[in-house]
């Protein structure tokens, strides 16, 4: 049978009151009366980003991730040397030496032209928002992040609740001293904004390809996931349609409830959910189809972060549980059948 894997973004949140306890989803709660459902765990102990959650989801062991900015990279059509690393950044702004926003636009390209005039053996390329990739040419990648929001926990990064500071590059030396320098020339170009980055790595990884499946996406996490798997990549335009009109499998991560999280946004967080669910309602008339529908990771508003907490999972189109679930949410979805993580998802899907 055909495979549909929706991926919504941080939809969930923690504490008694949540987005999905609040939000109106008539087609969610449709797909959850008739489904399995469950909870699943995304990387078990972790607060994980949603590249590595994805990479996991996918079927692949996370042991492998090759890092955020080895994926945005390729997702951007960058060629990979195992000599030279590549690095995720955010354009931040700062004050008295104080991080004031980690998520700041990307500056206009005269001043980009600028920054990457300062070193001949380091680039920075802008993608989307906020983001960019940074190249270091002929460079170890033993070295530290400087975002404050992550951590490395046994090899994968993991959220933390943030010192909004600024933080130096630390490991090996001759690189942590080029990239600080580079990051101190680009300060005094920007005056109030800085770089942070995460996700360092230099090598493209040995996987096993998902040459049936298609991916619908647009950011550059999702493009370059789907190129070191093989998959098609599509277009997110009628994203709906396409999906029904494919017969192959599909994979799409939708991001909006994320965002919100991040923000603290219970409101604007409820509205996106409910936005979502009304897009489902044609999936509901959907034969010989499983669909899954789940989360790569918790964004809570009430902390802004991702957190390792469990996500609600359903999965349509093989069975539904003794116990019927009339509202897909983190609490009713907990009196499922359904007890799962991240890494043993694709490989439960092809046994139904």
């Amino acid at each position: 049978m055909r495979k549909i894997i929706i991926i919504l973004d941080g939809i969930a949140d923690c504490g008694k009151r949540t987005s999905l306890t609040i939000a109106k989803t008539p087609n969610l709660n449709y797909l959850a009366k008739n489904s399995l459902n469950g909870l699943m765990w995304p990387i078990k102990g972790i607060a994980s980003e949603s590249g590595e959650s994805q990479f996991a989801i996918l079927g692949n062991n996370v042991k492998d991730y090759p890092g955020r900015g080895v994926i945005e990279a390729v997702g951007i059509n960058i060629k990979i040397n195992p000599k030279d690393i590549y690095l995720r950044c955010n354009f931040a702004e700062f004050k008295d030496k104080k991080l004031i926003n980690v998520r700041s636009e990307i500056p206009k390209k005269e001043l980009m032209d600028k920054i990457n005039k300062i070193s001949s053996g380091i680039k920075i390329i802008p993608t989307i928002g906020y983001r960019a990739i940074m190249i270091v040419k002929e460079a170890s990648k033993n070295i530290t992040t400087t975002h404050p929001g992550y951590k490395m926990k046994n090899g994968i990064s993991n959220a933390i609740k943030p010192r909004l500071v600024k933080i130096k590059c630390y490991g090996d030396e001759e690189t942590s001293s080029r990239i600080n320098n580079f990051i101190s020339r680009t300060e005094k170009i920007l005056k109030n904004k800085t770089i942070i980055f995460r996700g360092v790595g230099n090598k493209i990884p040995k996987l096993k390809k998902l040459r049936n499946w298609v991916l619908f996406g647009e950011m550059p996490i999702e493009l370059g996931l789907g190129k070191l798997l093989g998959m098609k990549i599509l277009p997110r335009k009628n994203i709906i349609n396409n999906i029904i009109k494919t017969k192959k499998n599909v994979y799409i991560q939708i991001k909006g409830p994320d965002t919100y999280g991040h923000l603290g946004d219970l409101n604007k967080k409820v509205k996106a959910i409910e936005k979502i669910d009304k897009e489902l309602k044609k999936l509901t008339k959907l034969k010989n189809t499983i669909i899954c529908i789940t989360a790569d990771h918790a964004t809570p508003f009430q902390l802004k972060r991702h957190s390792k907490h469990p996500v609600p999972i359903l999965i349509y189109g093989k069975g539904k549980d003794k116990n019927v679930i009339e509202k897909f949410d983190e609490y009713n979805c907990r009196k499922g059948s359904l007890r799962l993580e991240g890494k043993n998802l694709m490989s439960f899907l092809e046994k139904l």
